[in-house]
């Protein structure tokens, strides 16, 4: 039985690393300025130490996520690290679907689901290259459902609702969680910089 190993994007995530490096080496040193001289400079080396470890988090997560497929089974290796395995027997078929995004980008995806319409593997074209889409196709070997349109993401949720993440079913709900997460940052930053009498 031959197994093939697929990889996630790299180029992409670099980009974004890279961009967010370049950002946080601007705000720590501006916050490093303002505390040094008689500042709580070691809550500023505190905040430094814990956003790197989320970014190294974050970057293991992406780079060790990986897809295994063959005739026989499909394997994930998520964000998280848990790896789940699907039989083929288990897999009733794969939509394929152009979706459009927000933005008017078109983004190519893979849902592989079970007999039940449920998710079991998710591939998004941001993230896994094309070649990655077209061997799951090709190796798992069941029937394609082909969305020949161009779709979104509210569309896909009237058709196949069970192959979403929950924030893209529940939208509303998912904008309030942002808003309330944003809103709790902005006042925990706004009391750190009243602390160290920037604000």
């Amino acid at each position: 039985m031959t197994t093939t190993r697929l990889r996630p994007n790299s180029s992409i995530f670099r980009q974004g690393l890279l961009a967010s490096i370049v950002f946080m080496t601007i705000v720590f040193v501006v916050l490093y300025f303002l505390t040094i001289p008689d500042g709580p400079w070691q809550l500023v080396l505190g905040m430094q130490v814990v956003i790197s470890l989320a970014v190294t988090f974050a970057t293991w997560g992406y780079f060790s996520a990986t897809i295994w497929v063959s005739p026989d089974e499909i394997s994930e290796r998520g964000f998280f690290g848990r790896r789940q395995r699907f039989p083929v027997a288990s897999v009733d078929s794969i939509v394929l679907a152009t979706i459009s995004g927000s933005g008017g980008e078109l983004q190519r995806q893979l849902f592989v689901r079970d007999a039940a319409g449920r998710l079991q593997v998710r591939m998004r074209g941001q993230f896994w290259p094309p070649e990655a889409l077209d061997t799951v196709v090709r190796t798992l070997k069941v029937p394609v459902v082909r969305i020949e349109e161009v779709t979104t993401i509210a569309e896909l949720r009237r058709q196949y609702p069970d192959l979403l993440f929950w924030f893209e079913r529940h939208p509303r709900i998912a904008i309030g969680v942002t808003a309330a997460t944003a809103l709790v940052i902005g006042i925990v930053i706004f009391a750190f910089l009243r602390g160290i009498g920037a604000a």
